[in-house]
């Protein structure tokens, strides 16, 4: 059984977007990926799907449209205001300190740096038993 029902993974890289779907799928770490190219999308795909909402977020920082700096400052502000959590997970290539420390500002519940690992995900559901 999968240790989540439904993921939100937030990247305009399709090559890591399939990865990742992939391996979250061999390690049966989720039933259902939903992958959107940017934060917008994202934002109105959770607005819209509210009773449905995903059980955990990954989103990379760097993307047109809407960045992830900019949807991880949305989504604070409308899971606080309705009450939702969700753990949020930063999915970048970026090694910079100061981007690890603005991530947290955010209350994410980690950072990891691409290429993700099914090790890294192993310990994300040992976070979170079904």
């Amino acid at each position: 059984m999968p240790a989540f029902t439904k993921v939100l993974f937030i990247d305009d890289d399709t090559i890591t977007t399939k990865i990742s779907e992939r391996m979250m799928k061999l390690i049966h770490f989720a039933e259902d990926f939903v992958s959107s190219g940017d934060g917008q999308q994202a934002r109105e795909y959770l607005m819209s799907n509210v009773d449905e909402l995903p059980d955990i977020i990954f989103v990379d920082l760097h993307m047109t449209v809407m960045n992830g700096w900019e949807f991880l400052e949305w989504f604070q502000k409308w899971s606080a205001e309705n009450n939702i959590e969700i753990p949020v997970y930063v999915l970048s290539s970026s090694l910079s300190k100061e981007d690890f420390d603005q991530a947290y500002i955010y209350n994410v519940n980690g950072y990891i740096v691409k290429p993700m690992k099914a090790e890294q995900l192993a310990e994300i559901m040992s976070k979170y038993p079904v």
